[in-house]
Parts: structure tokens; sequence; C-alpha cells
């Protein structure tokens, strides 16, 4: 390979030897391993607003090819404009060469090169200052703070079409002094200036998060799953109480559900001065990780009460236990998942109504068998409360239709996404009952949850809800076919 390097100038040189880097980078690895793409994400403070981020396949690709960003996030049930913040794309020749880069006006995706021509490499901008302004779901945007970077994967890494199921390596370029973390392998103390990592493919990557910055509390907490705290606040907060009721929170899901699928599990807890107009009130799950983007009036201090300490605790619960429904076991069109475009899907009541289901049963497992009642009962007649105040017009809905409005509104008609959780913890709880009685005790929904666990990871594939029935059964011995049914139907005629 050889270029005029008098002919280029300082930024296209810059470019060009990061192509290079990255592309190395790629092809590198042990004998026989699957060459992977070349990510790497660098954070410079000069540039306050923004990071960068390079990718390289393993080898030169035929051009045309396409650049795709996500629109969206698994559990997210929105549409999320994150191309709109991404600029400056550049797509490199093998020789660095500046190839044509042409966006589609629509969608988000970037046609790189022409018929006849190989791209080595990509560039491009995150407008990440911009991004928050834009977004004003706190819980869905990246966020550049002083002293800190807490970036969510999907709303800064894009794909190269075709590469998708490709092992990836990630190489991340923290400012100087700076300590840096990523979820998918989170080391405490963490490294300063870079970090490598490695992800199965662009879905683990981008259900990641990056995190760096001196304003970061970092620790970690040992257990059957090691839990590390990644704390960002911009006033007080009593970290060491958030960590207690975290860990404690994990350890009880972790029973609940009974295996380890993860090597740790990361809370990236945001404590923020609010901006005008957003929202805080959503948190949201991830493989092995969770993000908690909160108003720093969320904060637990040394004046907080018993109510708000379980509030923080059940939320930690409800979003760990998502780490493994939906993450581990998801109805079809959860996986894999289309990331240009809101996907439609008939079973989020599973994911979110058995998910909050299993927190409470989780929560509810440690306690005095009387407190343990009680507790239980308390958190259903809330959700049959949400039921009674839904409008005549969300409960005359099939389960199915509801889902399919919630795929979209979830969060932004909060009707739907109440509606949804609270029939499919309804139905849960329903299903939890009838095996108890019939099984004398022996069985309850956590076995029926952990033989859908096993099937999951046996077949590879999202279940249909025909199917549950039967996995449900096949754990138990107990048929609940019927309840299944029943709460598939509208709930007013």
């Amino acid at each position: 390979m050889f270029v005029r390097l008098d002919l280029l100038n300082r930024g296209a040189l810059r470019r060009l030897m990061i192509g290079w880097a990255v592309t190395l980078a790629g092809l590198a690895g042990g004998a026989g391993a699957e060459p992977a793409v070349a990510y790497q994400l660098r954070y410079d403070i000069a540039a306050a607003d923004r990071v960068t981020v390079s990718l390289a396949p393993p080898q030169p690709m035929p051009a045309p090819l396409s650049l795709v960003a996500a629109r969206g996030y698994p559990g997210g049930y929105a549409q999320v404009p994150y191309d709109a913040f991404m600029s400056g794309v550049v797509a490199r020749a093998p020789d660095g060469s500046g190839l044509a880069v042409v966006k589609d006006a629509d969608g988000p995706r970037w046609r790189l090169g022409r018929p006849g021509e190989l791209v080595a490499s990509v560039d491009y901008d995150v407008d990440v200052a911009a991004m928050e302004r834009g977004i004003h779901d706190a819980v869905a945007s990246s966020k550049l703070r002083n002293g800190y970077a807490g970036l969510l994967g999907y709303s800064i890494f894009a794909f190269l079409e075709g590469m998708e199921d490709r092992r990836i390596r990630l190489t991340i370029e923290a400012p100087d002094g700076w300590p840096a973390l990523t979820t998918l392998g989170p080391a405490v103390p963490p490294g300063f200036g870079r970090v490598t990592a490695e992800a199965a493919d662009f879905y683990q990557l981008a259900d990641s998060q990056v995190l760096m910055g001196p304003a970061l509390q970092i620790t970690q907490i040992d257990g059957k799953i090691p839990l590390v705290m990644a704390i960002y606040a911009e006033g007080e907060v009593d970290a060491t109480l958030e960590a207690r009721l975290a860990r404690h929170a994990l350890d009880c899901v972790q029973a609940y559900f009974g295996d380890t699928p993860f090597a740790s599990y990361t809370v990236q807890l945001e404590l923020l001065r609010p901006l005008p107009d957003h929202a805080y009130g959503f948190s949201q799950e991830h493989i092995d990780s969770g993000s908690f983007s909160l108003s720093l009036e969320a904060a637990l201090t040394v004046r907080s009460t018993a109510a708000q300490r379980d509030r923080v605790e059940f939320n930690f619960a409800h979003h760990m236990a998502h780490s493994w429904i939906p993450k581990r076991a998801y109805g079809v069109g959860y996986r894999p998942f289309l990331w240009e475009m809101t996907p439609v899907i008939d079973s989020i009541w599973f994911n979110e109504g058995f998910g909050r289901y299993a927190a409470i049963a989780a929560m509810a497992a440690g306690l005095p068998q009387r407190e343990r009642d009680d507790y239980r009962q308390k958190q259903l007649a809330g959700l049959r409360a949400m039921l009674d105040a839904s409008p005549p017009f969300i409960r005359r809905m099939s389960l199915a239709t509801l889902s399919r409005e919630a795929s979209f509104l979830y969060g932004a008609d909060f009707r739907t996404g109440r509606a949804i959780f609270a029939r499919g913890a309804l139905m849960a709880a329903e299903i939890d009952d009838r095996i108890r009685s019939r099984s004398g005790d022996a069985k309850s929904l956590r076995d029926a949850i952990q033989g859908l666990l096993r099937w999951s990871a046996a077949s590879g594939r999202a279940f249909n809800a025909e199917e549950l029935p039967e996995i449900f059964k096949s754990a138990t011995g107990v048929a609940v076919e019927d309840i299944i049914e029943r709460w598939q139907q509208p709930l007013l005629q």
C-alpha cells in the first residue's frame, strides 16, 4: 500500500492513520478466531459536545455498502432518531482515498462508495450534546457533562450492513487521566485513557454502555454475580446505600431465576439536575446492565424514607429481572431486533408483565411468610387499580392489539404501558397461584420461567405465544392454557 502522505492535510492524515490502525486491530486475534469488525470510540475534551467513531471490516468490502444507524433500542418501544445526531461520515478506500457518501433521504442509512470500489473504513461524529437536547426522555439519550461521559451503545454505534452478526473488537480512547469503563467487560478499578473489549455481535455492542470521567464513582460489590456500581450524581447521594439496595435486589433476582448467565452486572446510575421539558421517570434494561437516568431528587440520602428506599430497590430489581426476561426468553419480534424501525411486538405483555411479576416474587421470597403475602397482595392490588383506571377503549383491546399499540406508545402514552404490564403481571400471578395450588406448593411460576429459559437457550429462537402453555406444563406438570387464553381477550366487550 502506498499513499503520498505529503499530499494529505493533517486531518486527512489523522483519519487515514486511524483507519489503518483500526483495520489492523480488526485483523488481529488468536489463530483460528473469526476476524473481528474493529470499532474505535474517541472522546476529546476539546470537542466537548461530540464523540467520534471509526469502524473497519476485517477486510475491505465491495461498494456500494450501507452504514446503518439505530432508530430504536430493545425494550424502548419507540422511534428514536439517533441518525439525526450523526454527521461527518467519511468512507475510505484501502489506499486512504475518500469515497462518495450519500445519506438516505428518509432512513438512517448512508450509501458508501460506488460499484467497483472497496470500503476499508468509516468515520463519523455524534453530537451528544444535541442528542440530549433533542431527546427528552433522559434514559434514551447519551450524555456529556463536566467530568462525565455516559454513552449508550445504540445511540452512538452504527453498523455496516451484512456485518451485524460478526464479532466486534472495541477500542475506547478517553481523555488523559479519565477512567473509562465498558459494560462489555467492566474492570474495577477501571482502565485509564485506552480500554479495549469484545462483543459477540452488533446487538451486544449496541446494548452496552461506555462510561468515562473523574466525576464517576465506580465500585464493585462481590456476590454470585459481581455488581459494578457506576454513579454520576450532580448533587448529594448516599452511594453506599444505593449500592447496598442494588446488591440486595440483584441477589434476590438471581436467586429467583437460579442461574448466573453473565459474569457481572453494571448499574449505570445518573442522578441529574433536570433539563427543561425533559422526563426522568424511566429506567432501561440491557443484556447485563441497567441504565437508571433519574432526576437528582430521586437520589437516596440519609434523609430518605423507607418508602423511598423500597421504591428505588424495586426499580433496580425490576430492570435486573429484564436481563433474564425478555433478554434471554422473548417472543416473536423482540429478536432479531429491527434497528431501523420500531418493531411491532405482540408479546410486550410477557416482557413487561412477567418481568415485573418476577421482580415482585423475587423481592418477596426472602421475607417472612406473612410479610411476603402482604407485599405480594399490595403489589397486585396496585396492578388491579391500574387496570380499573384504564380508559374503556384500552380495556376493549385484545392483549395482542394492546401490545402492538404499546410497541410505539409504551412510554409516550403511558396508558398503554401501564395497561400492558398490569395485564401481563396479573396473568403471571394467576398462573403462579394455579401451579402452586395444583402442585401442592411443590412448583410455582418460577419453575415455569426457568423451564422457558432452558427452552430458549436450547432452541436459540423466540417463542410463539401458543407455545408457552406446553413449555410451562413441561416444566411444572400443570396446565395453564386456559388462563393465558382468557387474558388474551378484551377486558370489556
